[in-house]
């Protein structure tokens, strides 16, 4: 393997910022794992960096996720990477670090082209479930939904202005992969939301306490679901529209569930019923 180059150590320090993955069109995946399941989608990187004794990232959260054999299935990607022509580069342990985002990372990480979607041919679909985002400022949850999206079969997500860079690399390694399966549209308005829904006949549903039991509808072919971050909720737009809230049902005990548990339960829900 080639070292890896400056221009590409660049590259890596501009990723690491929404500003710079906006400018240049790319963001980092980090893990053998993730960058397995990109394989398995048909989405490959554009090149790949690796240490053998990776570093610790300065000011790194501490959220890494460690797998069993990760070096045997680093080996393995390497040697995919070589079939299709893929550039590895190998970097010291200080210079892995411009783009890992981890403390104890498994050493490997990969660059790869942000996806570019059309929403009309997806909402144009007879049967969709979609995900509208509102004021979801946590990463790590937004992760997360990603990948229960990937998992119940979710047709897109739509970001408000204000919802944290789905390419976040802390959001991307919470996706476990889902950021390969799950169109995504940001910066949008709530405006520029309701009218494509309403243009497309497409339900808005809108997570609140107190609303409508979610297993108690039964939800057309076209549904929107519009979830708000934990400490905000959705902006006031929501409740001065024509739209249906609907709720899980809880106890007291807590004041509201996750954002990202809550909407699992709102796709899969919705998921089961398509299945019968």
């Amino acid at each position: 393997m080639e070292p890896v180059s400056k221009a590409k150590l660049k590259q890596l320090r501009s990723l690491t910022s929404r500003k710079g993955r906006e400018e240049a069109g790319l963001f980092i995946a980090e893990g053998p794992l993730i960058i397995e399941e990109g394989f398995k989608a048909g989405v490959f990187p554009r090149y790949v960096v690796v240490s053998d004794s990776p570093g610790k990232p300065h000011d790194a959260p501490r959220d890494t996720v460690m797998i069993k054999d990760a070096s045997t299935l680093t080996d393995k990607l390497i040697a995919r990477c070589k079939q299709e022509n893929i550039d590895v580069c190998n970097a010291t342990p200080e210079e892995f670090a411009e783009g890992a985002d981890t403390v104890n990372s498994q050493g490997i990480l990969a660059v790869y082209g942000i996806p570019k979607y059309s929403l009309p041919p997806l909402m144009e679909k007879p049967d969709i479930t979609l995900l509208v985002l509102d004021n979801m400022r946590e990463p790590g949850n937004l992760g997360t939904i990603i990948r229960q999206a990937a998992a119940f079969d979710c047709g897109a997500l739509l970001l408000i202005k204000g919802c944290v860079d789905a390419y976040n690399n802390k959001a991307v390694r919470a996706t476990m992969g889902g950021i390969f399966h799950v169109p995504i549209f940001d910066e949008l308005t709530p405006e520029d939301v309701m009218g494509k829904l309403t243009q497309y006949g497409v339900w808005p549903y809108v997570a609140a306490r107190g609303g409508a039991s979610a297993f108690s509808i039964s939800f057309p072919p076209k549904t929107a679901f519009v979830i708000g971050g934990e400490t905000e909720g959705v902006q006031p737009f929501w409740n001065e529209r024509d739209v249906i809230k609907v709720g899980i049902p809880q106890t007291d005990k807590v004041e509201s569930l996750n954002a990202a548990v809550a909407a699992s339960i709102f796709m899969a829900n919705r998921y089961q019923a398509k299945d019968k």
